[in-house]
């Protein structure tokens, strides 16, 4: 057998599957509201009080956490600690995440 055939691939055989790097196509999917280390929007007519992103609910900052992937700050309730993500990006991750192919990833 010549080389040139050695290298030739089947036409019955599958293509390998492209694997995808998930933070990646979520950093791509998300754009940032706020910079890391920002400090969130302040209430005008209060002195220590500040707006959660998602719920608008107005907490002093020690009660907000800000998102790894998109920068808003927001309350315990709109927080999901197992990723360290608002809901907001939460919800785009379980869309990844249920349509990503078994075995990529």
């Amino acid at each position: 057998m010549t080389i040139w055939k050695k290298n030739l691939q089947k036409p019955d055989e599958p293509k390998p599957a492209v694997k995808t790097n998930l933070y990646l196509a979520l950093k791509k999917e998300i754009k940032p509201l706020h910079g890391q280390g920002e400090p969130p929007e302040k209430v005008p007519t209060s002195f220590g009080r500040y707006y959660c992103d998602l719920c608008n609910t107005t907490l002093p900052i020690e009660e907000l956490r800000q998102c790894s992937m998109c920068g808003r700050w927001v309350c315990d309730s709109c927080f999901t600690n197992e990723y360290y993500i608002c809901n907001s990006c939460n919800g785009i991750l379980k869309l990844y995440m249920t349509n990503e192919p078994a075995g990529s990833g």
